[in-house]
């Protein structure tokens, strides 16, 4: 046999054996191993042949594998040779080579290599899920084998539907992980993707050293990824469920007896070929009425998968406790993704069917003293035990006993139970028993009648006819049969009675059994009633703790007797007046007097007291006492057909003797919540609970009264609960139970809202732990929905003389059987009409009336239909008798009956045809995209009728769109041209619209009708809109954090944000298109340089400084679902390029600098992709990192997927930290114009900032403002100030630039900024100044504003960390009059939970101090509240404002808040801190030793504090510099080693501005910190009187020259600018402190604040108030003229009066009266009020001061007695407003209009800001009108 070769034609080993006799391994491989470390491993040959070889063997080619010089060797049979192997590799790469090994029978090759430590997985290709349900998730299983040589970390990446769960993040060589992958499809379709496994190599273990990480190369170093590919396929299908053979499944469960737990099954089908995972939930919504707990239906199981295509049986139970209910509730079979199956359950609660074999017992005629007894039968029909409990009937005592009393009949079965009675008085007895069934639906009677006699008496014997005749009368309303003949009455009431005697005799019919609520209600009838003829005053005696050796204490019992009749009564005492029914039997109660007669309408008190047998016990006993009339005592005074029967009263007292020990309750309650059937208002529903007994010993209870279960507890009792229980106490004997009836009466509907209460039993005197049995029941008026509850039902176009139907769905949404009526006005009633207009519903029961329409002619008809719903009638419900009036009127009155109104609408037709719908919108459409709907033409005619379509494209004036009808009509293409419809027959006709551009379209499809069989019809009209359009991106907001300040305006413009949202508003380019369609690498590259550029400048900082982050708000405006990405360099290369591409020899130094950038994460983007629904925004966050100093630029892509893509350049500048850096916004800035002949012009704000991290000493060169000036007539168009300053590291000042032009041009001039260092210039910022001068006649040139247009005016949404918000971010102070006092307000807020927010305002120099005031400036907000802020301004010179200032943020934890806060004690002389920076890679802090591999976070040492070896030299070789190392080596100094030893500074836990996280944070902090970087409020103000017109001037405060805030100017300003060089030079200058102690401005504010805030809150304050309104109008209102707050008061004898002097008139005196003259552009100030007084003079000339004016009047005012003008003049002036004008003027002066203007705006303007605070915190509804103003009297 040939030998077999394997890989390169190598012998296997038993072939080596065979052929050469040699064993030796296939080859020699080396594993672990390090380049430049050398390595040996042995080859050992062993000679297996039988006879000695010699062996020889030649060394590798390659020259990294050694082995000993080849010399021959010989080989004895057995024997070993070893023969080493030396590896000495220089790279770490594989390495394969081949040993020689030549014998005498021939030579091989053993192999030796080397292998590399590398990644491979393996993965299977393909995953097919086949078909799957939507919305529901489909696992596989997927396992992932390592296959390589080293720990992989593996991470999936899969988008939806298709998820991957691995439960490891790494595998072991050689290991398999079993990985779960979900497939969920929200639609059904077919889905296709990939899903990519990354594999990296697992991270190094903790135990490699430091020496074996150097002695790795960069390849060992370097982490290696592969991905690897699995195609995952599936197809999503809608599963459906039905019940076969079923539209509307119903689940029907007939007839069921209470308790009983019956089920029955429902069996649905899966329809589809996939699973169906199911959910069964009863349905609450949609008019669904859920049923009270305990619920009666419930379903098992609740939820399932039933298999594709199979079927699956669900089961049903029906269980309740409330008797004769109809039951009816829907249950929702739903699945994920498929349409819901409603099923329907049905049932009714059967009564128990128990009866007594006889309603009647006599005993007839016996003679008294002895015990006789009866039986009968107790029957129970149904198919489980009926308990029964004859309730009015004691145990063991009265005149009639049984024995047994309470029991349970076995189903189908019956029980005999024996009556005994033993009477003792000859007397008759009648005794109606209640039998209470549990389940029934009312009790059973039985009447038990007696007559017993003696020797000496004889009573007329009582038959059961006597019972009903007397019974059968008082239903009737006739109370009693007449008196005796020998009771003489008068003549009308003898007629009176005798002829309702002679009605009751002559009535022959049979007596029918009582209604179930007449027997409850007769059975529970209180033993006081006045419908009863004897009455018991207290039926129920508790005579509590007893004792057996004495009776107890006595209670009266009042019997009264209310009929006309006297009566005797007799107590049934065993063994006195009643056979005992046991010889040692005694009576618990004793009665005095034991016999008593009662006159006519009278009343007899009784004592009764209880006596128990035993000790230790509960006990109680129920005492009869049998009434007759007084003329029944024989048989002779008896007319046999005017018996009136005995009445039967009983009393039940109950004790005890266990003194004060009380057990624990042991009663057993069988429910305890019983739900009973609901009821109308006014009827009455009962249920039977079940008490049972199951201990050894007697038990006894009390129901105390119920208490609704809404309330707290037993002090929240409602007299309106409508439930009642009976009887109320008892002893239950042991094992034995008691039934007990309860009631339930509501009076007043609550339909869906149920009454519910607590019944509590207290068990053998235990009232700490009663017993609670909960009802609840519902009271319902008739309740429907008639057509889903619409208004208005209209009815299918109908031909003329043809009738349509329509099903009209009448749902009663109540719990009770209900008759609906449904009536339509009879001159309507031939057009519409109902086949069935009446009908019955149960409860929660549907029904589908058909409603008919026949149209007689071609109109719109309508009619009203009226349903009519009322109370089906119970005959369980029916009262008769006395009883009647326990019941409120008949539920059946027209009053109570709801009425529903409908409109019955119908569109008669010819023989024409319609379109469905009429009007087709289909809504937003993608350019390009193919869109298919279809409209069914209507044939509502009789006749065939042929028709053609046409359409047009309606090109609308009012829109600029390009569209041209050659577009519109190539976009919109239908199914047909012409066809014809059948009579009552339709039509579908498909519609294709693919629009190539955007746009409004719209179009009139035409369908005309033709004439050929029959007549023409008119043109039917569709209309059909469409909004095509592109997906469109906005940036809506944007918002930056940054070490340096740049305000929103600033960034908006470096973000050229306007430009990029015009470009996405329009049309895509063919260039984009070709861009995101393009596959190829080359081709994308080619197309990206032909996109639109633009440039995203982050701006500048120091390097080392926080990241500059930039939040971009893209919103989608349009009603597409859009989807973006960002593509950077790398998207567009090749990830895994190959060894033979070299592309860098291809790159220029702009793409190696792009790389580097991307390379060390200089920008990052999150997210790189997204989508954006319609209407919503999403946030994306650019970060730029100031790694290495230099300018950084990275171009992006910017892709809206089949839209618009642009290409953003993100540039940015890093620089050195020990470096100022000055900047203004643009090199070229543009001034506001000012218009000619102005005094002065206005002065302009410029900013300038300082991004570096150092203070920025700067001046203005002044000599090119200097030059402008002398080249402009040497008249000063230009000025500045400041000239000079220091600016701060990262912050910014205003430069501000007045402009006062000469001529109407333009103006141009350069301004030089010089940088200094140590007072030389050292850097230089120039700009340019462009303003423009203009005529005041002409028009005002147009200029760029400051702020661009589109700038959002506050926050379009919270952004992403950050707790505090502006109501508005723009305050527009418009134009202004100089001296004008303009306020705006803004609203600052908080809306954070759990952190305060400490605030301050930083005017930033924007205006000259004095000008802007901000309120408050600063302060602290609590969590979730708000803060009004006021600006101010008011300027006394021209100005002309746009800038920003800063509010600057801190936060503190509300757990923190009022702390003390540690403060770092200020080091004096701090040390220098250098950080070195490299453009060339990223500079990181040293980090050395075990703290830098356990990842810990080691201190920094600056440069200039660490000792390095060049250091040390340098100091070690000078004495100064030994001696300096002698004494600062041990604190001063640090060594490399040192460095990572040193524990990190623990962090302050307080509230601080840090937006980060360390381990300072508190552990378990609820939140992180909110950003504290500033908000900033853009300000725009025009302060100018040439601004303003005149007509606008009243519209503000304008303040008087000497009213006006001043602007603050250094009068010395050489000093100034001395001090500015010092600061420049670096001289220290410490501000001191006002230590003065003085009362400052706020503290007086703030006590006159308190002041009047305590007055407010007085109660006197509102009859102040009202006093107020009520008084009189004043005739004026006067301020003193006294000098303002602040100002210096006037000397001694001065007046403000001689100050202002008085002009005088040529040719007058000094009295003469002055009338200033209005200055030019002010108008008089009027006011009716104030008299029309003339306001202050601006200058007076000297004159006499006015404080003479009085005297002078007084002169004026003695005139003589004789002229009688002048005094009837001044006479008649005393009670006038101008005498009391002019006493003011006498007593105070003049008015100071000026000083009561602008008091005036603070008090109205602080009336504004309280009105404001209220309306934003919702303490005034400023939407409600105001109230009516009270008239004066």
């Amino acid at each position: 046999m040939a030998p077999h070769y394997g890989n390169n034609g190598q012998l296997s080993r038993d072939e080596r054996v065979q052929l050469y006799g040699i064993d030796c391994e296939d080859q020699v491989t080396w594993h672990d191993w390090t380049p430049g470390v050398e390595s040996v491993c042995d080859l050992v040959l062993q000679n297996v042949a039988l006879v000695t070889q010699k062996v020889k063997f030649k060394l590798p080619p390659t020259k990294v594998f050694d082995m000993p010089y080849p010399e021959p060797f010989k080989l004895a049979p057995g024997m070993r040779k070893s023969i080493p192997i030396s590896f000495r590799p220089a790279k770490y790469e594989p390495h394969v080579d081949q040993v020689q090994i030549i014998t005498k029978a021939g030579s091989f090759f053993v192999t030796v290599k080397a292998t590399v430590k590398d990644i491979a997985l393996f993965v299977p290709p393909l995953l097919n899920f086949g078909l799957c349900p939507t919305v529901d998730k489909t696992e596989t299983i997927m396992d992932v084998y390592n296959t390589g040589t080293l720990k992989a970390a593996v991470r999936w990446h899969a988008r939806p539907p298709f998820t991957v769960r691995c439960p490891v993040d790494t595998i072991d060589v050689g290991q398999m992980v079993r990985c779960v992958v979900e497939f969920e499809p929200q639609t059904a379709s077919v889905f296709d993707a990939l899903v990519v496994c990354e594999a990296r190599e697992a991270s190094a273990p903790e135990s490699m050293g430091d020496d074996d990480a150097m002695m790795m190369s960069g390849d060992q170093q370097s982490q290696q990824s592969k991905s690897y590919y699995v195609k995952c396929t599936g197809v999503g299908k809608m599963p459906h469920l039905c019940v076969p053979g079923v539209t509307y499944p119903e689940v029907h469960f007939g007839c069921v007896y209470p308790g009983n737990r019956t089920p029955q099954t429902l069996e649905i089908l899966n329809t589809t070929p996939v699973r169906a995972s199911f959910r069964v939930r009863a349905l609450h919504d949609q008019g669904e009425v859920m049923p009270l707990p305990p619920l009666p239906f419930s379903v098992s199981p609740e939820s399932g998968i039933v298999d594709a295509n199979s079927k699956f049986s669900l089961t049903f139970y029906f269980q309740t406790h409330t008797v004769k209910e109809h039951v009816c509730q829907r249950f929702q079979i739903t699945t994920p993704g498929g349409t819901p199956l409603v099923v329907t359950c049905k049932a009714f609660s059967k009564p128990m069917d128990v009866r007594l074999s006889t309603s009647s017992v006599n005993f007839g005629e016996i003679p008294a003293g002895k015990q006789y007894t009866r039986t009968l039968q107790i029957h129970n029909d149904s198919d489980r035990p009926a308990p029964y409990h004859f309730i009015n009937v004691d145990h063991r005592a009265g005149a009639f006993c049984f024995d047994r009393p309470q029991g349970v009949v076995p189903a189908n079965s019956f029980m005999v139970v024996t009556v005994f009675f033993g009477p003792l008085a000859p007397i008759n007895y009648f005794k109606q028993v209640f039998c209470v069934v549990k389940g029934a639906s009312a009790p059973l009677t039985l009447d038990l009648i007696g007559s017993a006699h003696t020797e000496k008496a004889r009573p007329a014997r009582l038959d059961q006819r006597h019972v009903d005749l007397f019974r059968s009368m008082q239903m009737r309303g006739i109370k009693e049969h007449p008196p005796p003949p020998e009771k003489q009455q008068r003549p009308d009431e003898m007629l009176e009675d005798e002829d309702g005697a002679e009605e009751a005799r002559e009535q022959h019919l049979e007596i029918q059994a009582p209604s179930a609520t007449q027997a409850f209600l007769e059975m529970m009838l209180p033993a006081d009633c006045k419908h009863r003829d004897i009455t018991v005053s207290m039926s129920d005696l508790d005579f509590g703790s007893c004792s057996t050796l004495t009776m107890s204490e006595k209670q009266v019992v009042t019997v009264t007797n209310r009929t006309s009749q006297k009566v005797s009564l007799t107590w049934m005492l065993p063994g006195e007046t009643c056979m005992p029914l046991t010889p040692e039997e005694r009576s618990l109660l004793a009665v005095y007097p034991p016999h008593c007669d009662i006159a006519p309408r009278g009343s007899q008190d009784f004592t009764v007291s209880f006596r128990p047998k035993s000790e230790s016990c509960y006990d109680g006993q129920m005492l009869e006492a049998v009434v007759f009339q007084k003329v029944n005592r024989t048989f002779r005074l008896v007319d046999p057909e005017r018996f009136t029967p005995p009445w039967m009263v009983a009393i039940k007292g109950m004790g005890h003797t266990m003194g004060m020990t009380r057990n624990d309750p042991r009663l057993d309650i069988a429910e305890t919540h019983i739900r009973f059937r609901a009821c109308h208002p006014g009827e009455r529903t009962y249920q039977v609970a079940m008490l049972t007994n199951p201990g050894d010993t007697t038990i006894s209870y009390r129901i105390l009264p119920p208490f609704s279960a809404h309330g707290g507890g037993n002090e929240s009792v409602l007299d309106g609960v409508p439930f009642r229980a009976w009887p109320v106490q008892g002893v239950i004997p042991p094992h034995q139970f008691h039934l007990v009836a309860l009631e339930f009466a509501p009076t007043r509907a609550g339909n869906e809202v149920a009454f519910t209460a607590n019944f509590q039993m207290v068990v053998d005197y235990n009232e700490g732990h009663p017993k609670t049995l909960r009802v609840s029941g519902r009271a319902w008026e008739p309740k429907v929905t008639f057509c889903r509850g619409q208004s208005m039902v209209t009815f299918p176009p109908t031909c003329s003389g043809i009738a349509s139907r329509m099903e009209c769905m009448i749902r009663n949404v109540s719990e009770i059987p209900i008759t609906y009526e449904c009536k339509i006005p009879v001159r309507f009633r031939s057009l519409f009409w109902f086949d069935t207009p009446i009908g019955r519903l149960g409860p929660s029961e549907a029904t589908h009336s058909i409603a008919n329409f026949c149209p007689t002619s071609e109109k719109v008809f309508s009619a009203p239909l009226y349903c009519i719903a009322r109370c089906a009638e119970d005959r369980d419900n029916i009262i008769e008798g006395p009883l009647r009036s326990f019941v409120s009127p008949s539920p059946n009155g027209s009053g109570d009956n709801p009425t529903y109104v409908l409109q019955f609408v119908g569109h008669g037709r010819g023989p024409a045809i319609s379109l469905e719908p009429d009007n087709l919108d289909l809504g937003a459409v993608k350019a390009c995209d193919e869109v298919s709907n279809h409209v069914v033409i209507l044939n509502s005619s009789t006749l065939t009728v042929h028709f053609n379509v046409s359409f047009e494209f309606v090109i609308d004036d009012a829109d600029d769109s390009e569209l041209t009808p050659e577009i519109g009509a190539r976009a919109l293409q239908l199914g047909c041209s012409e066809g014809e419809v059948p009579g009552r027959c339709t039509e579908s006709m498909n519609i294709t619209f693919s629009p190539r551009r955007r746009g409004l379209y719209k179009y009139r499809i035409i369908v005309a009708p033709r004439g050929d069989h029959g007549p023409t019809g008119r043109n039917i009209t569709l209309e059909l809109k469409a909004d095509v359009q592109y997906p469109c991106i906005q940036i809506a907001d944007l918002r930056t954090e940054a070490a340096t300040l740049q305000p929103q305006s600033m960034m908006w413009t470096q973000f050229q944000v306007d430009g990029i949202n015009s470009l996405y508003r329009g049309e895509v380019s063919q260039i984009e298109r070709r861009f995101q369609a393009a596959i190829g690498i080359d081709e994308k590259k080619k197309l990206v340089a032909q996109l639109k550029p633009f440039q995203m400048l982050f701006g500048t900082s120091a390097a080392g400084s926080m990241p500059t982050v930039v939040y971009l708000t893209l919103s989608n405006p349009s009603r597409l679902r859009i989807r973006f990405s960002f593509q950077t360099p790398k998207d567009l290369n090749l990830e895994n390029a190959p060894y033979w591409c070299d592309e860098k020899a291809q790159v220029d130094d702009r793409e190696a600098h792009f790389t580097w950038v991307e390379d060390h994460n200089i920008y990052d983007i999150q997210p790189r992709c997204g989508e954006i629904l319609p209407g919503d925004f999403l946030y994306v966050k650019m970060t730029y990192h100031h790694q290495s100093i230099g300018t950084h630029i990275l171009p992006v892509v910017f892709n809206v997927h089949d839209g618009r893509s642009v290409l953003l350049y993100l540039k940015a500048h890093s620089v050195a930290p020990n470096v100022g850096c000055l900047s203004v916004r643009s090199s070229t800035v543009t001034l506001q114009p000012v218009p000619l002949n102005v005094e002065r012009g206005t002065s302009q704000p410029i900013e300038l900032t300082n991004s570096g991290c150092i203070a920025a000493p700067w001046r203005i060169d002044m000599q090119s403002i200097f030059s402008f000036n002398m080249d402009n007539y040497d008249f000063e168009v230009l000025s500045v100030t400041p000239i000079e300053g220091v600016l701060l590291p990262q912050s910014s000042t205003f430069l501000h630039f007045t402009f006062t032009p000469l001529e109407a041009k333009s103006y141009v001039c350069p301004v030089r900024i010089e940088m200094l260092k140590d007072g030389r210039a050292a850097e230089e910022l120039i700009f340019e100044l462009h303003a423009d001068g203009y005529d005041p006649d002409c028009e005002v040139p147009r200029t760029d504003t400051v702020f661009p247009q589109n700038l959002p005016i506050q926050t379009y949404a919270p952004v992403p960390g950050c707790g505090a918000a502006l109501s508005i971010e723009i305050l527009d102070f418009d134009c202004c009059p100089v001296r004008a006092w303009a306020s705006r307000i803004l609203v600052l807020v908080n809306y954070t939970s759990e952190y305060v927010l400490s605030f301050r305002w930083n005017p930033r120099h924007l205006f000259q101090p004095g000008r802007l005031q901000i309120e408050p400036s600063s302060g602290e907000l609590s969590p979730e509240s708000h803060c009004i802020i006021v600006f101010r301004i008011c300027c006394d010179e021209p100005v002309d404002v746009s800038g920003e200032v800063a509010c600057f943020l801190d936060w503190t934890h509300i757990s923190a808040y009022g702390q003390p806060q540690q403060v770092p004690e200020e080091n004096p002389a701090p040390k220098a801190e250098y950080l070195a920076f490299h453009a060339d890679h990223v500079h990181e802090p040293m980090r050395t030793g075990k703290a830098f591999i356990a990842g810990e976070h080691s201190k920094h040492v600056a440069v200039a504090n660490r000792l390095t070896v060049s250091r040390f030299r340098n100091l070690m070789s000078t004495a100064a510099g030994q001696k300096f190392l002698n004494d600062n080596l041990h604190r001063t100094a640090f060594l490399a080693s040192h460095i990572p030893t040193m524990a990190p500074q623990s962090l302050s836990t307080s509230g601080s501005g840090s937006t980060g996280t360390g381990e300072g944070q508190i552990r378990g902090a609820p939140a992180p910190v909110p950003s504290s970087h500033p908000l900033y409020v853009r300000i725009r103000a025009v302060v100018a009187d040439w601004a303003a017109p005149p007509s606008r001037r009243n519209d503000f405060l304008v303040l008087h020259p000497r009213c006006a805030p001043t602007t603050e100017k250094e009068t010395d300003e050489y000093s100034e600018m001395l001090n500015t060089r010092k600061a420049i030079q670096g001289s220290k200058r410490h501000a001191g402190a006002d230590d003065s102690g003085g009362m400052g401005p706020d503290a007086v504010v703030g006590v006159l604040e308190h002041m009047i805030r305590e007055i407010v809150a007085e109660d006197s304050f509102d009859a102040i108030l009202d006093n107020i309104i009520d008084e009189e109008v004043p005739y004026f209102v006067q301020f003193e003229d006294s000098p303002p707050p602040g100002e210096e008061p006037a000397p001694n004898g001065v007046q403000a009066e001689d100050i202002l002097e008085l002009p005088v008139k040529d040719g007058e005196g000094a009295e003469a009266d002055f009338t200033p003259a209005p200055a030019a552009g002010d108008t008089a100030w009027r006011s009716d009020l104030l008299l029309d007084f003339e306001p202050p003079a601006e200058a007076l000339p000297a004159a006499r001061p006015r404080r003479a004016a009085p005297t002078q009047r007084a002169a004026a005012s003695e005139t003589p007695a004789g002229d009688a003008g002048g005094e009837q003049e001044a006479t008649g002036l005393e009670d006038t407003p101008q005498h009391y004008w002019e006493e003011a003027l006498r007593e105070f002066g003049e008015v100071d209009l000026e000083t009561f203007r602008r008091d005036a705006g603070e008090v109205l303007e602080g009336m504004l800001l309280d009105m404001v605070d209220d309306v934003i915190a919702g303490r005034l509804n400023w939407m409600r009108p105001l109230p009516r103003a009270r008239t004066r009297r």
